[in-house]
């Protein structure tokens, strides 16, 4: 819900009204990034920026190579990273109890193959997830890689390349058995 901050009171309190009798909660940003990253949601300036590809941030099918035939700025460079892309996102399951920081390098030994985009405890899954973008040649479900924190070197926290979204990877979860309108009847 979008609106100018001179009406954010009277938006919110119309729409609490309306859904406290339904069990609406309020929903902060900290509680949206939880859930975005266990379902494998990528952000802005997070998962990408002006220096990711499209498919670099999982979004590629955002860009119309096959349906749109007119040439336009950047096409060949995209057409290009499509066909030898560098860098993948990728799921990460952490061991331990630290949460990854977002921009920690991703290693495996001194080498450097990624960083991290987006890091989290889920309370749900209750282990420490993250995003990461890495080289496609470490990005294979259940390789091992470490997290370098402080320098990137002295700390390293383990962790392994993991089928994402975290939370229902498989997509074969019940969506909403939810058969009630939105808004009561009048």
């Amino acid at each position: 819900m979008f609106c100018h901050p001179r009406d954010a009171v009277e938006v919110f309190d119309a729409i609490w009204k309306v859904g406290e009798p339904m069990g609406l909660t309020p929903f902060g940003l900290a509680a949206l990034d939880m859930v975005r990253i266990e379902a494998g949601l990528i952000f802005a300036g997070s998962e990408f920026d002006d220096q990711t590809d499209p498919w670099e941030a999982g979004i590629g099918f955002t860009v119309p190579l096959k349906s749109k035939e007119d040439d336009f700025i950047g096409r060949s460079a995209l057409e290009e990273r499509k066909a030898h892309p560098h860098r993948q996102l990728v799921g990460l399951e952490l061991e331990g109890g630290i949460v990854a920081s977002p921009g920690d390098c991703v290693r495996i030994g001194k080498a450097q193959v990624g960083e991290v985009t987006s890091a989290m405890k889920s309370p749900i899954l209750g282990k420490n997830i993250a995003l990461a973008r890495v080289s496609v040649s470490h990005a294979e479900l259940g390789t091992e890689l470490e997290i370098g924190q402080l320098d990137g070197l002295q700390k390293r926290l383990k962790a392994r390349v993991v089928r994402y979204p975290h939370f229902d990877p498989t997509k074969e979860r019940v969506k909403s058995n939810y058969d009630q309108p939105l808004v009561p009847a009048e």
